[in-house]
């Protein structure tokens, strides 16, 4: 079959991470796969750059794309049947002219049960949604190597930030840390960001937040606090940056699956979550812990396109969060052996290939 993986490919992004995965599997399966880039950086694997394509040679017996309803007209032109949109929504309200544009794809692939929920509630059609999981290549876990962390702390607790959003809830995750932990406790939160200096583009997209201008509020609010240390680097495999932490945590307010929870379980990271959104696909009760909260009204600043004062996140109670941090460091390694046959369970169903064997039971 000719396939056609068409949206964000070269940059470091989520939507690429999952593209290249899909794509790959594909290949691995005896399709003929075409990368079509529409974004410009450095990071498409180099053992794929055969089969990338300046342009598309159509007819493509199926093609996807992980993008924006609004770019679905221009993304999957290139065929008559088997066109399948990959893409998201946090909160719950998506911007009314964006909702159209399912009319130009036979499918959208929302990542979790809460992400097609979303896409119900804004009025899209049953028969146009399929729930596709993202997922892992688990060769890459294989590797034993450990990212050269500076901190000497028996426990590492860790947070994949990426590029600070409002809705990661950077303030939430400090001021869980603060009450849990002081600087008599034998732990670091190790956090994976990207820190910049917040520029007058950042202040347009009101979503984004000033991660050291947060930092350093809760450094004076909590003088005491346990160790934080921050990791700025690129890193071309973040496998290596799991294997040197024990516990990924997250506050978020708002997750349509959630890859670092996934990939903190392949590597054999208790996981410390919000009890809602995507990453309960694959989080429960058996495999990790989860932070009790409630749902309310979204930021408007936190929502992305367009903001609607209807639409809601969830937001994890804080006491809770740091309660939970202080079992865990109290019963690490009862929790990990509890935990480690429901972690393997859903490591062993979501990966890439499992992915690719969805979609292709979607072909018609």
């Amino acid at each position: 079959m000719k396939v056609k993986v068409m949206g964000f490919l070269r940059a470091n992004h989520s939507w690429a991470h999952v593209q290249i995965g899909i794509g790959n599997a594909l290949i691995n399966k005896g399709h003929e796969v075409h990368f079509i880039p529409t974004d410009q950086g450095n990071c498409f694997p180099p053992e794929l750059n055969k089969h990338l394509r300046k342009a598309p040679e159509p007819p493509y017996d199926l093609q996807l794309s992980y993008t924006a309803m609004h770019n679905f007209p221009a993304y999957l032109k290139y065929g008559s049947k088997n066109r399948f949109g990959i893409w998201n929504y946090e909160s719950t309200v998506i911007p009314p002219n964006l909702v159209k544009y399912v009319n130009s794809c036979d499918l959208m692939l929302p990542a979790s049960e809460f992400a097609k929920e979303v896409f119900l509630k804004n009025k899209i059609p049953e028969n146009k949604l399929a729930v596709i999981p993202h997922g892992i290549n688990k060769e890459e876990y294989k590797t034993k190597e450990k990212y050269p962390l500076k901190t000497k702390a028996s426990l590492k607790f860790c947070s994949n930030i990426a590029q600070p959003h409002i809705r990661k809830n950077i303030p939430g995750l400090f001021e869980a840390w603060g009450k849990a932990f002081t600087k008599k406790d034998d732990v670091c939160l190790v956090m994976k960001v990207v820190v910049k200096n917040f520029t007058k583009e950042d202040r347009v997209q009101k979503f984004n937040v000033d991660f050291m201008k947060i930092f350093n509020k809760f450094k004076k609010k909590y003088p005491d606090h346990a160790e934080v240390e921050l990791v700025k680097d690129f890193l071309p495999s973040m496998v290596p940056f799991y294997n040197a932490v024990d516990v990924m945590c997250s506050l978020t307010l708002a997750e349509c699956f959630w890859m670092p929870g996934l990939e903190a379980l392949a590597t054999d990271n208790i996981v410390l979550a919000p009890r809602y959104g995507g990453q309960l696909d694959f989080l429960n009760d058996d495999n990790s812990i989860l932070i009790e909260g409630k749902v309310g009204r979204a930021p408007r600043e936190l929502q992305y396109w367009n903001a609607s004062s209807y639409a809601e996140v969830f937001f994890p109670d804080v006491d809770d969060a740091a309660d939970k941090m202080r079992h865990i460091y109290q019963n690490y390694d009862s929790l990990k052996e509890k935990f480690r046959p429901g972690m393997k369970k859903q490591v062993d169903l979501l990966t890439w290939d499992n992915v690719a064997g969805k979609i292709l039971s979607l072909v018609v």
